[in-house]
């Protein structure tokens, strides 16, 4: 199977602090619901492809994860819990390569 490009992928939605251990490393109230926000198909980078960073940005701020990225192969809204694995085309892994949380 070929790598998915940034066009083919459309708009990458996202979840975050669904970890009590992060929200809490950063300071953060645990959400009673996960916050979600979009990432650009842009952001997507074809595997094994080397991460730039830029200069300006390389400090002691900048942090890395490496998280499950769930890829749907259909449309997905209003679906139940049922039946949202119907929707799972497959699973990566993603980096996620962002400036640390505020102090």
């Amino acid at each position: 199977m070929s790598p998915i490009s940034p066009a083919e992928a459309g708009t990458v939605r996202c979840i975050g602090l669904n970890y009590r251990d992060h929200a809490r490393e950063c300071g953060l109230a645990i959400p009673t619901t996960p916050v979600s926000f979009l990432k650009p198909g842009t952001a997507i980078g074809h595997p094994g492809a080397i991460v730039s960073v830029p200069a300006i940005a390389q400090d002691d701020e900048l942090d890395w994860e490496v998280e499950l990225a769930v890829v749907l192969g259909k449309e997905a809204k209003d679906v139940t819990e049922a039946q949202a694995a119907d929707c799972v085309l497959g699973y990566t892994v993603a980096n996620d390569v962002r400036h640390l949380c505020p102090p």
